[in-house]
């Protein structure tokens, strides 16, 4: 299992998720993505699809303050 950090802090949406998306493309199955974000819209956003694209969402983290650390675990397709 891999475990991959994709910084997105500063990027305006839709970029996060468009970027989640790609890094998530590049992972096989049971491996790790934490995505480190500075909004909320995208701290909903990223964790909602997670969950719609049968994706676990294995936590959400807040490190420091109005900053978020979503860890996905890809699923199978």
């Amino acid at each position: 299992m891999a475990v991959r950090t994709l910084d997105v802090r500063g990027e305006i949406c839709p970029d996060p998720l468009t970027l989640t998306l790609k890094a998530m493309q590049g992972l096989a199955v049971g491996d790790i993505l934490k995505v480190i974000v500075d909004s909320p819209m995208a701290l909903e956003t990223i964790s909602r699809w997670a969950q719609k694209a049968g994706h676990r969402l294995v936590g959400v983290g807040e490190p420091s303050a109005g900053q978020w650390e979503i860890t996905i675990e890809k699923a199978a397709p």
